[in-house]
This record gives structure tokens, sequence and C-alpha cells, in this order.
């Protein structure tokens, strides 16, 4: 509220060092251009004790990235978790320029090394982002990738309003016959957003076929 945006970006190391007397489990990473004149690059940060924190929660993360206003935009990247009392759990933060492969690899790393074991499995679930996808596993080697749901049924390519509920019925269906009977509906009446859906993995969005959601937590 007070101030300008390169006195935020100049005090956050410090902001940083005073949290972390507060909280001596606070976890972060600041990278700049050089020791000499040290342009922000990006950084991350987690709160609590992250391992301690973790196995306490559902193994499902979600990941997104939104765009940040001001003067330098940017890009906050988050990641959340669900606590057994099914509420949502923040998880670790990054500012980075843009969601490239690059940035996303660097939060990635950053977040299995404070909150992860990397031959653990676990369900990640993000946007179709084509730098998560080409990211992800080579990351975490057992990861299951999935999409989010929430999203999904917007990006089909129709105007029908009836074949994105349909297609969000299909997702939470837990037989094989409550979910070809929605697929069927869906072919019957949108052959072009059937033919879209067709192009996704079941795996990668239906509770029926994605390990370990039905016992864990919904997704959507």
């Amino acid at each position: 509220m007070r101030g300008s945006f390169e006195h935020a970006y100049q005090l956050l190391t410090s902001y940083f060092a005073k949290v972390s007397l507060v909280d001596p489990n606070f976890v972060f990473d600041i990278q700049t251009t050089s020791c000499k004149d040290k342009r922000f690059i990006r950084c991350f940060w987690c709160f609590g004790h992250p391992k301690k924190t973790y196995k306490l929660l559902k193994p499902v993360v979600m990941i997104d990235g939104t765009f940040l206003k001001g003067r330098y935009r940017g890009t906050l990247l988050t990641a959340i978790a669900i606590d057994p009392s099914n509420h949502i759990f923040p998880l670790a933060f990054s500012i980075i320029d843009s969601e490239t492969t690059e940035s996303w690899t660097y939060f990635l790393k950053m977040f299995g090394s404070n909150f992860h074991d990397y031959d653990t499995r676990f369900v990640v679930i993000s946007d179709k982002n084509p730098e998560i996808i080409n990211t992800l596993p080579k990351v975490f080697l057992f990861v299951i990738h999935t999409f989010c749901t929430f999203r999904m049924p917007n990006n089909i390519k129709t105007t029908l309003e009836g074949t994105r509920i349909t297609f969000r019925m299909a997702t939470e269906a837990l037989t094989s016959f409550d979910f070809y009977k929605h697929m069927n509906a869906i072919r019957n009446t949108d052959l072009v957003g059937f033919q879209y859906i067709l192009g996704i993995p079941n795996e990668t969005w239906s509770n029926l076929y994605i390990p370990m959601s039905r016992y864990v937590v919904t997704l959507y």
C-alpha cells in the first residue's frame, strides 16, 4: 500500500530474514542475476516445517500460476493440498517471470526438496499447461499427473452447456456403467465435444480411472 515496487523488491531479502526469526522452519530462496547488480530473477518460500506438515496432508497437490499486476508483472506460482478435514492448505509459493519450463522446473524442484520424497507416489492436479506436462515427470518419477476438471469443461470445443454438465458427471462417475452412459450421451448430442474429450486420456481426468483419486480426494 505504501512505497514503490522497486523498494518492495529491495526489501524482499530482509523481509524473508525477519520471517525466519519468527518461524525458524521458514524456507526461502532468492535468485538474482549476479553478485554485483543483484537483479531479481525468481524466489520461493514456504512456511512451517515442510516435511512434517506434508505428512499430515492427503497425497494430492494442486499447482497453478496467476499473473501479477504492477510495474514488473511476473507470475505467482502456488502449490496447495487438502488437509484431513477437506480444507485447502497452502504449501508453497514462488514469484517468477513467466510460466516457462525453466521456471516450473525451479518451482517443482524446490517443492520436492522441501516437501516430498522423490521416490513417493502422489497425485498432482494442474491445468493443461505444456510446460507442466513436460517438466513434472522429469522431476517426480512416480507422479500421477491429472488435469483440473473445473477448467476442462470450459475448454471443450462446443457451445452446448449440456455437454459441459454431462462431462462433469462423467468425471465424477465411480462405475463403468455410469461413465459410459454419460460419454454416450455426449457423443449422441455433441460429436465435436465428444471428439475433443477423446483426445484427453481418461486417466488424467476421470475419477474412475485415476489411480488413488477415488480413495483420496474428489478431483473437482
